[in-house]
């Protein structure tokens, strides 16, 4: 039986590719469901999926005119030693984002750029490889030395937003697509426009692989309470828990904190959301931010619910934090802690040692980029 991973990822393919948001959205955010048919791969609730991207044709169609190359040259895969055509690697082996130094060097125009560490990190900032390679005469190397200096492609991640005891056979995830202004043009997230916009459904190859979180899962206790915090693509993993705990029977209280812009156009899987809730399986709170003149986060509504939120942990719920590293965790975290503080009558050293004890219990679980 063939055994998939990283080094030998699943060739997968989309069966469904669906808009969540609705006209009038200032943001692009599909559910994708990914085919494992014949993959054997096992994952579970707070698991992500591993894809590799292909870069947009485009990009590789201006370097290899760039190149004054056809594509059908035979080069060899520096990492993986597998020989391909030229097309083939820049296609799918190539970062074409990533410039790196030993690149720079092989322009001479560039020198003056090598010696200063500051001009070269805002010039590696705003240009990508198809700048460099379209702008600047064509380096004095042999094609196999130039494609050497070319970083690898890296997988991106994306949480599992379904339980496979529900769908044993596909994967669902939860993508949103990312783009901005840099270098005087516009560049996108490479692997969710591979994802939202080039894969075509039942078509192209996905090659994709299981990578597993240890630790961000279900309660293997079906009593255990449960509080999930998930601003926008945060929310993945918690369906895939919800639909879990659905399959299980469990008898474990849930309660939902979601946040994104405006509810009228970016309420992911409302309506499955909405049903637990009216089905008293669920307990949801919402942050629609631009709903209202002051905006309004997550850690907002969980500021509000303070005595619920501090019953909750006395009766041993687990507390999931999902999404933005840099802003959104760092604030809930804050807010956890002042209420454990307050509710807890704790002192703010006792209140910082009862968060790190949750944490170190794994009752208190991130899972944050």
């Amino acid at each position: 039986m063939t055994e998939y991973n990283k080094n030998n990822p699943f060739p997968a393919k989309l069966l469904e590719r669906t808009l969540l948001n609705q006209e009038g959205s200032s943001k692009q955010t599909y559910h994708l469901k990914l085919d494992l048919s014949g993959s054997q791969m096992h994952y579970e609730p707070g698991d992500a999926i591993g894809i590799f991207p292909e870069n947009p044709p485009t990009i590789v169609d201006s370097i290899l005119k760039a190149l004054k190359k056809t594509g059908k040259e035979e080069v060899v895969d520096p990492r993986s030693q597998a020989t391909f055509s030229l097309k083939h690697f820049l296609v799918t082996k190539s970062n074409l984002i990533r410039i790196t130094l030993p690149m720079l060097k092989q322009f001479p125009a560039l020198h003056e750029l090598i010696e200063d560490k500051e001009a070269r990190k805002e010039f590696i900032e705003n240009h990508d490889l198809e700048d460099l390679l379209t702008q600047q005469p064509n380096p004095n190397v042999s094609l196999q030395e130039l494609i050497s200096y070319i970083s690898p492609m890296l997988p991106r991640f994306y949480s599992i937003a379904s339980s496979q005891q529900k769908t044993p056979n596909s994967v669902d995830l939860l993508v949103v697509t990312f783009q901005c202004q840099q270098g005087g043009k516009m560049r996108w997230g490479l692997g969710s426009r591979f994802l939202c916009d080039q894969a075509q459904v039942g078509e192209t190859v996905i090659p994709t692989y299981h990578h597993p979180n240890a630790t961000f899962k279900v309660p293997k206790d079906k009593n255990t309470p449960m509080i999930m915090i998930g601003p926008g693509t945060g929310v993945a993993p918690y369906r895939a828990f919800l639909q879990e705990r659905l399959q299980q029977k469990a008898s474990g209280k849930n309660w939902l904190f979601f946040g994104e812009r405006m509810r009228a156009y970016d309420f992911y899987y409302e309506d499955f959301f909405t049903e637990l809730e009216e089905a008293g399986f669920l307990k949801l709170d919402c942050a629609f931010s631009r709903d209202q003149e002051e905006k309004v986060y997550v850690q907002h509504l969980i500021k509000k619910q303070a005595a619920d939120i501090w019953a909750w942990i006395q009766e041993g719920a687990y507390i999931y934090i999902c999404g933005d590293a840099r802003h959104m965790a760092k604030d809930v975290t804050a807010t956890l802690h002042s209420i454990a503080a307050e509710k807890g009558k704790l002192s703010d050293t006792e209140a910082k040692d009862f968060i790190r004890k949750m944490r170190q219990e794994k009752r208190l679980l991130l899972d944050v980029y």
